[in-house]
């Protein structure tokens, strides 16, 4: 298996006020932080056959906090524990305030290719406001450091909806990214997660906020950045042509992937149980035990393909959505679960979760979700369950829903039921002899009412 690859750094020089990620503050990465992941690096492609990486992305926390010799030795070892695919994008995130021509240098000597700058906002009293060490000031001298030092692409990170922040705001910075360089987008709009300091500010009536007015601002964003030739190619990402993130493809798509670092996620689809492990969230109990306790209890804790283990067309440890006999999917479960025998929190997936989960993230991208797929992997009906054969049947009655190629993008008249309404925020488009359904450009801003109605 090509799986794609996360890997998680959780430290941060100062967490933003609105993150809810897990990450603790620190000046830099520990090397014994590092050293760690590159030990469950070996034991995840060991114990999973992972003939090679489809994709890595390296993300926190603040990745650019890593020294140029501990960045150096995570990603020889990432390269050490299962070769690159070929054209394997490999992204690290980096904070403007750390960006620097030495680390883009080392990145790009490693085998980094991309980058994924976090800018969110570049007026200094909006960054106040939500905890942000950066400044305009960093957010432009780093733009300048990646334009003349960065042979790469590059992506930017924004989020509508922050307090102060102004349509004006909005437009100077997607002009700001454009101009220098990059080819894709990530625009989120700001969520007020319990817990936070900015949600307590908020609620506390110290820092104004309009929930109407933030809403505004990311649909005045998405404008501009199409306008701009900026394709909305899922909820949140918008792209050149050609320029769409694979890395996240891959989970929208509902492939398989593995995570290393304290409080990263790897999760194994396949049938009849899918498992979702998130390694412990405690950067010094990762350690310990990456570092010492699983060095020693090796064979005891995990699978070793090269002990023995079937690393031929389907090798054992990865499971396969359309492995067959209840005796194979009983001995493939055991090499999982057998696999994850490490400090994480182990979800079990039925497969009614994992069915919905495909309709969720497919749901969310341009493509949309297939039709063929769907029935290969659930054997359903796909059309059925996103009530569009229902829609149909009252067509007559209130207008086209699920239609090929039309924006039927709203609750139309004669929907009695509450999927043939859902299925009007839908649209139909046939290709290479398969039917894809994804949601309509207004139908993407009701996601979540559309996956409660199902």
């Amino acid at each position: 298996m090509r799986p794609p690859l996360y890997v998680h750094i959780p430290y941060c020089l100062q967490k933003c006020g609105y993150c809810d990620f897990f990450s603790a503050s620190a000046p830099c990465v520990p090397p014994e932080y590092v050293r760690a992941v590159a030990r469950q690096l070996e034991h995840l492609a060991r114990a999973f056959c992972v003939e090679g990486w489809k994709s890595v992305y390296i993300g926190g926390g603040s990745p650019s906090l890593l020294g140029a010799e501990d960045l150096e030795f995570l990603c020889a070892s990432i390269k050490a524990a299962a070769p690159l695919a070929a054209n394997c994008e490999w992204t690290i995130e980096m904070n403007p305030e750390t960006v620097s021509r030495p680390l883009l240098e080392k990145a790009a000597s490693c085998g980094i290719n991309r980058l994924s700058v976090g800018i969110q906002c570049k007026n200094d009293k909006v960054l106040r406001a939500i905890g942000r060490r950066a400044s305009e000031r960093n957010i432009e001298k780093a733009a300048e450091l990646i334009k003349n030092f960065w042979p790469h692409e590059w992506s930017a990170d924004m989020i509508a909806g922050l307090p102060f922040q102004t349509k004006k705001d909005i437009e100077r910075d997607i002009d700001f990214i454009e101009r220098n360089g990059a080819k894709h987008v990530s625009l989120y709009s700001l969520t007020l997660e319990d817990g936070t300091p900015l949600k307590g500010a908020i609620d506390a009536g110290k820092i104004p906020y309009d929930e109407e007015a933030a809403e505004e601002l990311w649909l005045y964003g998405r404008d501009l950045l199409e306008g701009k030739g900026f394709a909305q190619y899922e909820v949140s990402n918008f792209a050149r042509p050609g320029f769409e993130s694979l890395h996240n493809g891959a989970y929208w798509a509902q492939e398989s992937y593995l995570g290393a670092g304290a409080g990263a996620a790897g999760t194994i689809y396949g049938k009849p149980t899918g498992w979702r492990y998130t390694n412990v969230l405690d950067a010094a109990e990762y350690m310990a035990f990456w570092n010492g306790e699983r060095t020693q209890n090796q064979e005891a804790r995990g699978q070793d393909c090269s002990q023995g283990q079937n690393c031929g067309g389907q090798p054992k440890g990865f499971t396969d959505l359309n492995a067959g006999g209840a005796k194979q999917e009983a001995s493939q479960d055991q090499n999982v679960r057998a696999a994850l025998a490490f400090p994480c929190q182990l979800e079990a997936l039925d497969m009614a979760t994992q069915e919905f989960e495909y309709i969720m993230t497919n749901l969310r991208t341009r493509r949309g979700a297939s039709a063929a797929e769907y029935q290969e992997r659930y054997g359903g009906d796909l059309a059925a369950r996103l009530g569009c054969k229902e829609a149909a049947r009252v067509q007559k009655a209130g207008g086209g829903a699920c239609q090929n190629g039309q924006d039927a993008s709203r609750q139309q008249k004669g929907f009695t039921g509450q999927k043939a309404g859902a299925a009007a925020w839908l649209t139909k488009t046939e290709r290479s002899g398969d039917t894809f359904y994804s949601m309509t450009r207004e139908g993407l801003l009701f996601l979540n009412r559309f996956l409660e109605e199902l």
